[in-house]
């Protein structure tokens, strides 16, 4: 339907995305950076993610306008990356990098918004999932192209124009986002768009995805930054139960950022591969993740959010550990294999955990609880880059890789440890993952 056309502007959107989320960190080792630039890079464009998220959450609920921040999103992702080929400093990286992040966070803050604003209640799980849908397959498309375009980029002028000319070739996608946003994104009526972004947080919840892009997509808006302050001295309306899965969930994504983060450079640096090995891994990644999703859901159903959630990390534990041996240890071949493991993983443990937060959710604070889950994610993956960054410069990178896989075994005893049964155990009701 013609009233849905405006999914392909998010389409290509996260088509740059997609191939910009290795093409970063690629770059910061080409210019002759090291893990601890990545780091720096991943907590600075989350920093940025976190005050831009409040900003433009509350421009769209004062304007009630959502088309004008979708054209600034797409079409500040088309001038950022289209001063890629001129970037010769790590630091200048970092910084457009920053600026990504500010231009992601104003379509990230209204896309949902205008789903449920341009549809009947009844109808938007449907069409969500089908904006993830097209999010996904935008993603995939992306790392798809950074993969081609590298290879045959690298064979023609070599390493370093490879990368740049991808940045060009993204900053046309984005270009052509911003084209089909102004052809085919409609404001609603302004009857209907009276909806605010805290609103529909509450209603729908949030959805957190696992891309390795370094400017986060987490909807911050939600939680006021003192909300977190304030959970974090103990001083909560979530319930002690609620307050220990989230300290578990935070040991378990700071895991996860001390070994995510540092991968591409990582398999650039010390294995040797080249730029477009690295995307072919990442795709094969989020396929793993994708395909995995509806495993995952008769997982939890017939086995419970905890066991699965426990599994998850097992194997996770498992997988950083054997990335930790890669090269000393094991040889290379194992890559593709711990990158799907790794894929896997991450829809049952993301599946499985925000339903858990959902139901140990306080009458009416729903949306609040899945707001806190995410700002702890955030903070979690901020936290997590910098140290994983300075770990692996200062002791290599087996030292952030068996400490990810310590965190996660640490938060295992403390997310599997249940009090009260949840309700509706077996019913999930999230939307499939993107990696």
């Amino acid at each position: 339907m013609r009233e849905q056309h405006w999914f392909w502007s998010f389409f290509a959107a996260n088509s740059v995305a997609g191939a910009a989320s290795p093409l970063l960190p690629l770059y910061v080792y080409f210019l002759g950076g090291g893990p601890r630039e990545v780091g720096q890079m991943v907590a600075a464009a989350s920093a940025v993610g976190v005050v831009a998220s409040v900003l433009w959450g509350r421009l769209s609920d004062r304007t009630q306008r959502r088309k004008p921040m979708i054209l600034i999103s797409f079409g500040g992702l088309a001038v950022a990356y289209g001063t890629l080929p001129f970037v010769n400093r790590v630091s200048q990286l970092i910084c457009l990098n920053a600026f990504v992040s500010l231009a992601w966070m104003a379509s990230v803050t209204v896309a949902v918004l205008l789903i449920m604003e341009s549809h009947s209640k009844s109808d938007w799980e449907r069409q969500i999932g089908r904006f993830n849908v097209f999010s996904g397959l935008g993603w995939t498309a992306g790392l798809a192209l950074g993969a081609a375009w590298t290879s045959f980029m690298h064979l023609l002028v070599g390493e370093g124009w490879g990368l740049r000319s991808l940045g060009a070739v993204i900053s046309v996608l984005g270009a052509v986002a911003t084209a089909l946003a102004v052809l085919w994104v409609r404001e609603p009526p302004l009857h209907i768009s009276a909806r605010t972004f805290r609103g529909m947080t509450t209603t729908v919840g949030t959805f957190l995805h696992e891309r390795f892009r370094f400017a986060p997509t987490h909807l911050y808006h939600l939680l006021r930054p003192v909300q977190l302050l304030r959970f974090l001295q103990g001083r909560s309306a979530f319930g002690p139960e609620l307050a220990l899965w989230y300290y578990g969930a935070l040991l378990a994504f700071l895991g996860f950022s001390m070994v995510f983060v540092l991968l591409p450079v990582f398999l650039r640096s010390e294995l040797g591969w080249p730029n477009e090995i690295v995307y072919a891994v990442y795709l094969i990644h989020h396929a793993a993740s994708v395909i995995a999703f509806r495993w995952a859901r008769r997982a939890v159903d017939q086995w419970g959010h905890r066991p699965a959630v426990g599994l998850a990390l097992v194997i996770r534990a498992i997988v950083f550990t054997g990335w930790a041996g890669v090269g000393a240890v094991i040889g290379g071949w194992a890559v593709p294999v711990l990158f799907v493991m790794a894929g896997l993983t991450w829809s049952y443990f993301q599946l499985a955990s925000t339903a858990v937060v959902s139901r140990l959710a306080p009458a009416g604070l729903k949306g609040q609880s899945l707001g806190m889950y995410n700002a702890l994610a955030g903070l979690g993956n901020m936290t997590g880059a910098l140290i994983g960054g300075y770990l692996a410069e200062s002791f290599g990178y087996q030292a952030p890789f068996l400490a990810g896989a310590a965190l996660v075994m640490l938060s295992l005893p403390i997310l599997l440890l249940e009090g009260r049964p949840l309700a509706n155990e077996g019913a999930v009701e999230v939307s499939p993952p993107q990696s």
